[in-house]
This record gives C-alpha cells, structure tokens and sequence, in this order.
C-alpha cells in the first residue's frame, strides 16, 4: 500500500497547543470535596502521580514476538502520588509515619509516637493533586482513594538549601468496591465556542437587528440557528439569521 503523506507534519504543534498545557507545581488537598478539605502543605520541587499496570504476557507456544496483540492480561495496577513538602507539620509527620499523635500531654509540643497496627483511621479518605490547565479557567484534579504512606519517612536537613520532606502516598482500593481502581482524574472540558464582537445593533419593523463578526458566518449555521437571553428565556420568541456571504 503506498504512503500517503497528505496532511502529515513532523511537529504536534498545533492552534490548540496552548490550551492543553499542565501550568505549575500544583496544590495537594486532603479530602478533596468533604467537609473537612484543606490544603495538606506548601511543596517544592512538585508533585508527581503515578498509576502503574502490571502486565502479564501469555506465553504461546511457537509465537516469536516477545509480545502478542490480545495475550496481556493486568494483574494489578498500583497508584502513588508523591508530594515533596516545603512545609513541615505535624499532620504530614503523623500520615507519613503512620503514627499515633498526642497533643496533650505536653504544653508545649505534639508528640508522635510510632505502631504496629494500621487502622482504618490511619487511611485519608482522599488526597488531591489540584493544578491549572493553560485552556480553562477549571484546574485538572487527580484524586486517589484511601491514602497511606507504606514507604516510610527520611528526613535530610541541611545549611543553605531549601529543606524538604519526600513522602509518597499509597492509594488502596475500598473493600466495598474491590475492583474499582482507587484514583479519578477530573478533565477541564474545553468549549470550542467563538467570541463573537457586535458590530452593531438597530431595530427596523419591530426586529432587532444585531450586526456580528465575521467569526458568526463562520461557525454559527443557517439552519437550526437560535438566540436567548441569559436569564429570560421568553424573551426571543423567534430568531433568523442572515448573511452576507
């Protein structure tokens, strides 16, 4: 079959290319969308979300490819968010210790104390990633389910750098949903809709005549076309549209 390359470009840059870029480091929420929401602390250096599939390949005999369309089978798919905090507090200490925190006893300090048994209370329901998408006036969301940090805590402090604290989070499935998979990514949907510029505006014959842009013949059709005003919806009663071209 001979090969077409009509249309084709060296480049994926494109007229939407800027509407689809991830801007910026982003802010990490403790349950996200609940009463009890809240930003879990200041980061540097970003944050970084990982869902990774374990895939198993079927082994066939007399199949040569090392891997064969429709033999993958997923065996697991494990889901982390990494946060590299700036801010150092005693709740981000406590979720990356798994510990228990006494706030009591001393006057002048919270206490953190170290266990051997995860309860239930030791998962955050949900943590967010909330970052800004270049298109929308909406932030991208990824959120992962059950959070607990199984890989410990190391802190390295030093003289003149920025002292930070790597803690990554763990999301788990629900036993109630054991075959759901823990995380949700929240996309901005962008509008492809064109702003259009009045020219000008005149009554004639009891009509109101609105003159647009050009961009209005462009991407409104003839047929079907209709007209409201926000928050008067009988206000139209009948709306056509003309053109010049």
């Amino acid at each position: 079959m001979p090969i077409n390359t009509d249309n084709v470009t060296s480049t994926g840059f494109n007229e939407k290319t800027m509407e689809h870029l991830i801007l910026d480091a982003g802010a990490v929420y403790k349950n996200f969308g609940l009463p009890d929401q809240g930003i879990l602390g200041a980061t540097s250096g970003g944050n970084e979300f990982d869902a990774k599939a374990k895939i198993r390949q079927i082994q066939v005999d007399g199949v040569k490819a090392a891997n064969a369309k429709g033999l993958e089978v997923i065996d697991n798919i494990a889901v982390t968010l990494k946060c590299t905090f700036l801010e150092v507090t005693a709740e981000i200490l406590k979720a990356a210790l798994i510990a228990d925190i006494d706030t009591t006893s001393e006057a002048d300090y919270d206490v953190l104390t170290g266990k051997t048994i995860i309860t239930d209370s030791d998962y955050i329901e949900n943590l967010a990633w909330v970052g800004t998408l270049s298109g929308s006036s909406k932030p991208v969301i990824i959120v992962i389910d059950n959070a607990l940090c199984v890989d410990g805590l190391q802190l390295k402090t030093q003289d003149s750098k920025d002292n930070t604290l790597a803690v990554t989070f763990t999301a788990h499935a629900d036993p109630k949903d054991p075959k759901g998979l823990p995380y949700k990514i929240y996309y901005p949907k962008l509008s492809d809709t064109v702003a259009f510029n009045l020219v000008s505006a005149a009554v004639s014959s009891g009509k109101i005549i609105l003159t647009m842009s050009d961009d209005v013949a462009e991407t409104v059709p003839l047929d079907g076309f209709t007209a409201t005003v926000a928050g008067s919806g009988d206000v139209i009663t009948a709306a056509t549209r003309g053109t010049s071209n």
